[in-house]
């Protein structure tokens, strides 16, 4: 394809799949998050790993982030100051999520290791402030989906199955995995920078303990997510996986 050919080709696809996902902003609701009033979290960010999974990279959080500023503009209500802190957290989730998946190499580097390097850096700023380092505990997530991404890129990408859904079916689970959590880490980190910090509306103890207490909670919304996410991957893997217009390489 010549150069011409895939600009246009890209750009047709940002503007399509940021238009869409304006759209599924628009009639998915928002679910609202434990202990702080007024902030929501937005159920569509479930599609994160898919776009990553789909446009890559590069494209995946950038088609990410225009539709939410298109949603944001046309539907301002459904959003409040908050929403603005957190518009990374899906684009960052969908970037995890190709991170992971994509056997290609980035800079001489397996790029799975990147998705690894994504959640260390945002467990070094975690563990930053005094929120975070009361709250250990709840970094366990955090660690396993390191864990789980070191297992497939290490061992897991090495394996020759003679059924390739051997290997693409936990393959997919773990890149779902790793974007939504990344969305998660990044907007949980957010949440002390803007309360505790910036608005200083709770005391670190009592936010450790919000925190603290969510933990089931997250671990059963998140897990849905996953679960849903996954079902989606599965799914388009099994129609267009093999397609030279997903952007990124899962066998």
């Amino acid at each position: 394809m010549s150069p011409r050919k895939k600009l246009s080709l890209n750009t047709g696809l940002l503007a399509g799949f940021s238009a869409l996902y304006a759209v599924i902003l628009k009639i998915l609701p928002g679910i609202p998050a434990y202990g702080f009033l007024g902030v929501k979290i937005q159920i569509a960010v479930v599609m994160a790993p898919i776009y990553g999974f789909i446009l890559g990279e590069i494209l995946g959080p950038a088609a990410i982030l225009l539709g939410t500023l298109l949603a944001m503009l046309l539907i301002p209500s459904k959003y409040t100051v908050f929403s603005f802190f957190t518009i990374l957290c899906a684009p960052l989730g969908a970037l995890a999520t190709a991170l992971t998946l994509d056997r290609r190499t980035l800079w001489r580097l397996p790029k799975w290791i990147y998705s690894i390097l994504i959640y260390l850096t945002l467990l070094s700023a975690w563990m930053v402030t005094d929120v975070g380092r009361a709250t250990i505990l709840y970094t366990a997530p955090y660690f396993t989906i390191m864990a789980l991404i070191f297992l497939k890129g290490a061992f897991l990408d090495k394996i020759n199955f003679r059924r390739k859904l051997l290997s693409i079916t936990p393959s997919l689970v773990i890149g779902a995995a790793a974007g939504i959590f990344a969305d998660h880490f990044l907007g949980s980190l957010e949440g002390i920078i803007v309360f505790r910090y910036l608005l200083e509306a709770v005391d670190p103890e009592t936010l450790a303990t919000f925190y603290l207490a969510a933990i089931p909670l997250v671990l059963v919304e998140r897990g849905l997510m996953i679960l849903t996410a996954f079902i989606i991957l599965i799914n388009l893997y099994l129609v267009i996986g093999r397609s030279s217009y997903v952007k990124i390489k899962l066998e």
